[in-house]
């Protein structure tokens, strides 16, 4: 099996030759301290099977810095977001400071992302040897993007009808873009809004469903009838919703993170026939713990997730700044040795 077919028989939840390798992002200074050049070195020198073209988004000679020093910038929904020293900026400040904004808000035209204008270099280096993976949204995310965390959980539960309008216009956006990216040659699409914290959803249940689920399922079936492969991720103890992130249709659940109770074992015990699984080797444990421990974690992913099929090995997240770049190339060189 080539890269493409081992990730493409995990989605399918099969049982490829060995588990897959794919990470959402690896941080700099990790790919550094690999010896490696840049994303794509490090894709090809430890033989990934699957790579984000988001990756290599802020490293473009003409990205458009406000304050390039310290690495601040507006995206095209209008948020003001800085990237520190993770591959993902996080938000300073939103553009819909009313609710009553919501009507009058213009989206962006996703023709006009800069995401698109990666993708034809994977395609060049990769098509049809290893995955191209998006890595990008459903309803949610974007949309607290535009309101603040704080302020849209509480539109969710006291203006529903304009916290849906905006989920409507983010949705229709992801959806044209999510298109257009499969067109261009993008196979699988990673849909990145979290749901949750360590001990449970930051919304209810009942409001995740009623509010959520119907534009998360609309996205889903998006990207399938485009003929794209779909990762949910989400961070945090999602099993009060597990169900319904299942129900949507998509290929895979994952990372989950094992420290939130996250079991794959479990989760494929439970979701297997349906659903395939991505992760989830502590990124704690990448960062501090011994290549021993790190062993003994490959190990029983290897044993009790990976020898039923449907599973692509990753850390529980992704490859942060902390992580030693020694423990990430062990955790590699382990899984592949499986094979």
């Amino acid at each position: 099996m080539n890269s493409y077919e081992r990730m493409k028989t995990a989605l399918e939840k099969g049982l490829p030759d060995r588990p897959p390798l794919f990470e959402l992002s690896i941080a700099n200074s990790v790919i550094q301290g690999l010896g490696c050049r840049d994303y794509f070195d490090v894709i090809d020198s430890l033989d990934l099977d699957g790579m984000t073209v988001n990756q290599v988004l802020y490293e473009k000679e003409d990205f458009p810095w406000i304050d390039p020093v310290k690495r601040i910038f507006k995206d095209n929904w209008g948020c003001r977001l800085a990237l520190g020293e993770e591959p993902f900026p996080f938000l300073l400040d939103w553009p819909i400071r009313d609710v009553d904004d919501i009507s009058r808000f213009s989206t962006p035209d996703p023709r006009d992302d800069g995401m698109l204008t990666l993708i034809p270099e994977f395609v060049r280096r990769y098509k049809g040897k290893k995955m191209i993976a998006l890595l990008s949204r459903a309803v949610f995310a974007t949309s607290w993007y535009l309101r603040g965390m704080e302020n849209f959980l509480m539109d969710l539960v006291l203006y529903p009808d304009a916290a849906a309008e905006l989920m409507e216009k983010v949705g229709r956006y992801y959806r044209e873009l999510h298109s257009l990216a499969i067109e261009g040659g993008v196979d699988l699409i990673v849909l990145g809004d979290d749901y949750a914290s360590k001990t449970g959803t930051i919304m209810s249940p009942v409001t995740f469903r009623h509010m959520i689920l119907p534009g998360l399922s609309e996205t889903v079936r998006n990207i399938k009838q485009k003929g794209g492969y779909c990762i949910k991720h989400t961070d945090g103890n999602v099993w009060a919703i597990i169900e319904d992130m299942v129900s949507t249709g998509a290929d895979a659940l994952g990372p989950l993170e094992l420290e939130a109770g996250m079991n794959l074992a479990e989760v494929r015990e439970k979701y297997g026939h349906r659903v395939a699984v991505m992760g989830n080797v502590e990124v704690d444990l990448l960062s501090r713990g011994a290549k021993e421990d790190i062993r003994r974690e490959v190990e029983i992913l290897l044993s009790r997730v990976s020898a039923k099929g449907g599973h692509i090995m990753s850390s529980g997240n992704s490859i942060s700044n902390a992580v030693r770049p020694e423990n990430y190339r062990y955790l590699v060189e382990l899984t592949q040795s499986a094979g």
